[in-house]
Parts: C-alpha cells; sequence; structure tokens
C-alpha cells in the first residue's frame, strides 16, 4: 500500500513540473532573448565607442600635417616685409634701386645718392597742395618704430597720416634693431629721428617743414630755397 502512495505522489509532482513548464515557456525563451540583445547591445556600443576613437587619431595626424604645412608661413611673412621694402624704394627711386634691391649692411640701408631738382620738386608741389599754416604742429600721438621697419619709411607712414610728404635727400636709411616710441607731433618726431640719424653723415642733417608744399625734407646740405620758404625744425620750435 504505502509504495503505490509513494508512486502517486511522484507522479502527481512530475505532472505538476509539466505543467508550470509549459505555462512559463514564452517567460524563459523572453530571457533568453533579452540577454542576447544585451550581448549584442555591448557590442554595438564598443563598435560606436572604437569608431568615435579613431577619427581623434586622424584629426591628430591632420593637425600635426597642418602644423607642418604652415610652418613656413613666418618665411612668407618675412618675405612679404622684405618685398614690401623693396616696392617702397623702387616707388621712389625707380630703376636706380636695381632689382636686387639696396644694399644693406649693419642695419645701414644705402640708397642711391638723390638726383633731380629738389627747389622745382617743391614749387611743383606747392602748386597742387593747399598749405599748412606756418604755426601747425600736427597731432600728438604715440608713435612706434618696431624692430626691422626702416625709419624712412615708417616715418614716412605717420607723415601720411597727418596729410604730410616726405622728401629724404639722403643716400642712406636705417633698420630699426630695437622698438622705441615717440609720443609727440609729428613735427617733433621728424626732428628727433633726423637727429637720431645726423651723425652717419659728415655734413650732419637739417630737417626742414615746408608748410606750403605739406612737406618734411631731410637734406645734408639745404638749399637757400629751404631757409627762405621752409622751417628748419629745432629744440626751440620743435619742443
Amino acid at each position: 500500500m504505502g509504495f503505490w502512495v509513494r508512486n502517486i505522489i511522484f507522479a502527481v509532482i512530475l505532472i505538476g513540473l509539466a505543467v508550470a513548464f509549459f505555462a512559463n515557456q514564452e517567460f524563459l525563451f523572453s530571457l533568453n532573448g533579452s540577454f542576447e540583445q544585451e550581448a549584442t547591445t555591448e557590442i554595438v556600443e564598443l563598435k560606436e565607442v572604437t569608431t568615435k576613437v579613431a577619427p581623434t587619431t586622424s584629426t591628430a595626424e591632420t593637425n600635426t600635417t597642418t602644423k607642418k604645412a604652415q610652418s613656413p608661413q613666418g618665411g612668407k611673412l618675412a618675405n612679404a616685409a622684405a618685398e614690401g621694402l623693396s616696392n617702397f624704394y623702387a616707388k621712389i627711386y625707380g630703376d636706380d634701386i636695381g632689382k636686387s634691391g639696396p644694399k644693406i649692411r649693419n642695419n645701414i640701408i644705402y640708397l642711391p645718392d638723390p638726383h633731380g631738382n629738389l627747389i622745382e620738386i617743391l614749387q611743383a608741389k606747392e602748386m597742387v597742395v593747399r598749405p599748412y599754416q606756418k604755426s601747425w604742429q600736427g597731432t600728438v600721438t604715440s608713435r612706434a618704430f618696431r624692430k626691422g621697419q626702416t625709419l624712412y619709411q615708417k616715418l614716412a607712414e605717420y607723415a601720411e597720416q597727418d596729410g604730410l610728404d616726405i622728401i629724404w635727400w639722403l643716400n642712406k636709411d636705417f633698420i630699426v634693431k630695437d622698438i622705441f616710441r615717440i609720443e609727440k607731433n609729428i613735427l617733433k618726431t621728424a626732428y628727433l629721428i633726423g637727429e637720431a640719424v645726423s651723425g652717419h653723415f659728415p655734413e650732419g642733417i637739417s630737417s626742414y617743414f615746408c608748410f606750403r608744399q605739406r612737406t618734411l625734407v631731410f637734406i645734408n646740405e639745404a638749399p637757400k630755397y629751404l631757409t627762405d620758404e621752409c622751417t628748419l625744425l629745432k629744440p626751440k620750435n620743435a619742443y
């Protein structure tokens, strides 16, 4: 009797397990699908991270290449500055300056000797410009002369801002070795520049303000016309 009771109980348990299995089959399969989906998602995410990292290396290489490609720009800028200076002299001296540009030694630029009639040049200018008053002084501002620039070229630029031309009746120009500033009006600035380079010429330099011609003249030996028609820049009227 006991034997049959045990077998009946065991059979009931098996039947119960079978019923439970078939009842939860869909749930068990859904769990398996979830595991597979999570694994697939992880692989995709890893691929996305790998894809994001890869361009970073390429960008770094691109930046390095770009820097290498841009490194000659400093030389290009220097060449552009030299070309600009050559063009500046070419406009003034024409073919006299030569194709290779002026000779430079120890920060001194050797220019062609001035030629032509200075008086006629000034008289011609007087006919085409409106004169300044004799007492005109120009604007007071800080004017910088930086390393590598030339005194003539930079002073001409500043003079133009005040409506003046420059006649540099000299055979030398000078390259600035160290930056300096002059915070005075344009006439005082011109006087100081003339005094700074005067020692490079045996005769010295005289600086004139020709107010009728709106012109600054730097010259070794001044003709009488300048002393009669223009104002000699001196410490007493330049400061």
